[in-house]
């Protein structure tokens, strides 16, 4: 038997992505570029108030207005709610409707549907749907939420969604330093180029075709039909070009589904593409919890003991955002090895919109709360911050944690070294120590160390199928779908290397569950160590059986076969071989088929992790902060395609940035929103990217062929607790030592004035 090739590692310097040239040029086709003529449009009308009874709901003139072809409310359209279970809560009691009949629970949520012939035309008659409501108390923030005197679902009897705890809340404080410290992950909206959208046209035969730009196209179809009540092979989910998802696009919103039941209802094809103000209103959001972490131990720096407490807003509706904890406290101890931990997290509803997964999912919580906690700790002590880590590291890997995850390979002090060195710590240290006795704006350095679980639950596969044509055409068919991870690049390597034939001999097929058999989608870093996995062991199948097809023509042993520049030859006899293309043109003939399939399921995580440290100027007078510079340093295992790994780096690297610097979804306390347009809710542009200066350690992933670990979520992950120490760095000698994100120019400005008072 040939023997299979060693572990790709592709191109040192990686060619351009094959998507790339149609997405800049504006060749995309995105869903909204896909509606056929006749397509009518969608517009919802939605709740102003925040929590209330609906009293009564008037579409007469909304039906009247010119080009509507239908008003439907949830009487009308009478599906079923969707239920509160996540994949880590089953929440029972908090199910949610596609629109509200009864009761509203957020601003923005869908209370009534117009059909029409033109976008304009159906918002214009959705805002003529008149709703009367009788106005509830409003329960504005988790906090409010606990206490349970105003309950958002009467059916659950509580605002709790889950409790859940670990270890001994009772442990006694050990050592001579104690820390305790509260911080809070503000609101995010994930703020893709492209908001949510999906067309839906129904067939003649009772089917339905969908295109929607989902991260889990094969779940979509699967959780339609069971809200439809109909079978799942009557509905084909196409997935186009997709402009960003961030984990936003791998939910179910209600809007999809009445999208579905209009159509099948008018037996027309309907479009719903979502407004930028709908999606700071109900998008979904991310993030949303506050950690209390108390930190107790010696003074040589080492902690003896953790609490880490978390109470999780997922907003009104539980079942997209309650997972988000669950994922939280799962690496709650980042990268250290404590001997006593106590973890607990609770989570409630509140009267805002829900929340869900966005880049990073719970693991951007975690760590911001254990470094700002293991910062302050330092601080107690004495101790320079990069020595707690060191001591408190975990040293030798496989470990296992308190909570169960097993974190895989890594050297997670070299990264930290590696980091210090990268940054210039010393030369740092002393500009900072020269702007303090000389007089200029303070300099601070902060570091964020993670880890992060990337491949979702360790029982979850996805298919892969690779096939060779009688013209030596190869395809590769993934249930992996791409919304900007380059997959449409990175597929066609990994089975070229594994065929011994050039990359682009090979193309993808993905994101349409008419030409994919199966698929669990793209989420949680999982797409190059499970879908690409799936895509190599497949490949290598039909490397097999075109070795034996050869051996066979050649009157020779597969063991004497050798693959080089897409040519089949035996060892030592370099003038007699095959082509692929003769030796697919004979697998016909022969009557051999030179395809595979698998459903890989590699059956652990990866744990990727990481060092960010960041560089900061702060103008003490008008609370401005300046990232000077940062310095990532990241272990995804084996890397791929290069630039592939680079943008994904950057890319969460930016959005990290944002919510330490810029972003934040703001409430009143009546539940009204704050920051509903992009004028209101900043996010950070490519001119506010700083330095960037990035470096890589390997540790191959022992659990799948391909040796790699996620690398898409990184930079959210590291950033933000990297910048806010650095920033209560450089204001320690002014008495700062306390922020919460965003540090907007205000918030900095007055921390520094309340700390001037307080001396």
């Amino acid at each position: 038997m040939a023997a299979d090739p060693q572990r790709p590692l592709f191109h040192p310097v990686a060619p351009p992505r094959r998507e790339d040239h149609r997405l800049v040029t504006g060749a995309g086709r995105f869903v909204a570029d896909l509606a056929p003529p006749g397509t009518l449009q969608l517009a919802f009308a939605r709740s102003s108030e925040a929590h209330a009874l609906i009293l009564g709901i008037d579409t007469t003139e909304a039906a009247r207005a010119e080009g509507v072809a239908m008003v439907a409310t949830a009487a009308d359209l009478d599906l079923p709610d969707i239920p509160g279970r996540s994949v880590a809560v089953d929440a029972a009691g908090f199910s949610r409707p596609h629109l509200a009949g009864e009761r509203v629970r957020y601003v923005g949520e869908p209370i009534a549907v117009v059909a029409a012939e033109g976008a304009a035309r159906a918002i214009d008659a959705a805002e003529l749907i008149w709703v009367e409501y009788d106005p509830l108390q409003v329960v504005a923030d988790a906090t409010a939420a606990v206490n349970d005197q105003t309950i958002l679902h009467p059916a659950a009897g509580s605002n709790v969604v889950e409790r859940w705890e670990l270890g001994s809340p009772d442990g006694a404080d050990q050592g001579e330093i104690a820390v305790e410290l509260t911080v809070h992950n503000q609101r995010l909206a994930p703020v893709a180029v492209e908001p949510l959208a999906i067309l839906v046209e129904p067939g003649s035969d009772r089917t339905l075709t969908v295109w929607c730009g989902h991260q889990r196209p094969h779940e979509l179809r699967t959780r339609l039909a069971r809200l439809l009540g109909i079978e799942p092979a009557a509905i084909r989910v196409i997935v186009p070009d997709v402009g960003g998802a961030f984990g936003m696009k791998g939910m179910m919103f209600p809007e999809y589904t009445v999208a579905a039941a209009m159509a099948i209802r008018l037996q027309r094809p309907v479009i719903w593409a979502e407004r930028r103000r709908e999606h700071f209103s109900g998008g979904t959001h991310g993030r949303g919890s506050t950690h209390t972490v108390r930190l107790c131990g010696g003074r040589d720096g080492r902690v003896l003991r953790a609490d880490l407490a978390e109470l999780a807003d997922v907003g009104a509706y539980p079942h997209s955002g309650s997972s988000i904890p669950a994922f939280s406290r799962y690496v709650a101890t980042g990268l250290y090895d404590f001997p006593e931990v106590h973890i607990s997290t609770t989570t409630v509803v509140t009267n805002r919109a829900p929340t869900g997964s966005y880049r990073g999912a719970g693991r951007p919580e975690a760590a911001y709360a254990i470094e700002r906690a293991i910062d302050a700790y330092a601080r107690a002590a004495g101790i320079d911050p990069v020595e707690v880590r060191l001591v408190n590291f975990i040293r030798d890997l496989p470990f296992t944690t308190s909570t169960g995850a097993i974190y895989d390979s890594g050297d997670y002090a070299a990264a930290l070294r590696k980091a210090v060195e990268v940054v210039g710590l010393e030369e740092v240290r002393q500009q900072q120590e020269e702007r303090r006795t000389r007089g200029g704006r303070p300099i601070g350095v902060g570091i964020g160390a993670f880890v992060e679980r990337a491949g979702g639950a360790v029982d979850t596969g996805e298919y892969g199928r690779v096939e060779v044509d009688p013209t030596g055409k190869v395809t590769v068919r993934t249930g992996s779908t791409s919304s900007g991870q380059g997959h449409e690049t990175v597929w066609p390597e990994v089975v070229a290397a594994a065929l011994g034939i050039p990359a682009d001999r090979v193309s993808l097929v993905a994101g349409d569950t008419g030409q994919v058999a199966k698929g669990t989608g793209t989420a949680a870093s999982r797409s190059a160590q499970i879908g690409a996995s799936a895509a190599w062991r497949t490949a290598l199948v039909v490397r097999q059986q075109a070795v034996d097809l050869a051996a066979d023509l050649l009157e020779a042993a597969p063991v004497d076969i050798e693959i080089s520049g897409g040519r089949f030859s035996i060892a030592g006899v370099p003038g007699a071989g095959l082509t692929w293309d003769e030796v697919a043109a004979q697998a016909k003939e022969h009557g051999v088929e030179l395809a595979a399939e698998e459903w890989y399921v590699p059956g652990a995580q990866t744990f990727p992790y990481g060092v960010h440290v960041a560089v900061v100027e702060v103008d003490v007078e008008t609370g401005e902060v300046t990232l000077s510079k940062m310095v990532t340093v990241d272990d995804c295992g084996n890397v791929l395609n290069p630039m592939v790994v680079q943008g994904q780096i950057e890319g969460s690297l930016l959005q990290g940035i944002g919510q330490a610097l810029y972003e934040g979804v703001v409430y009143d306390s009546e539940g009204q929103l704050l920051t509903s347009t992009l004028v209101d809710y900043q996010v950070p542009r490519a001119t506010d990217a700083p330095p960037l200066t990035h470096a890589r350690l390997v540790h191959p992933a022992p659990s799948n062929p391909l040796g790699v670990k996620g690398a898409g979520e990184s930079g959210c992950i590291g950033a933000p607790p990297a910048i806010v120490n650095a920033v209560l760095d450089a204001l320690a000698p002014y008495g700062v030592t306390h922020l919460d994100m965003p540090l907007h120019p205000a918030t900095v400005w007055r921390a520094v004035q309340a700390a001037r008072d307080d001396r």
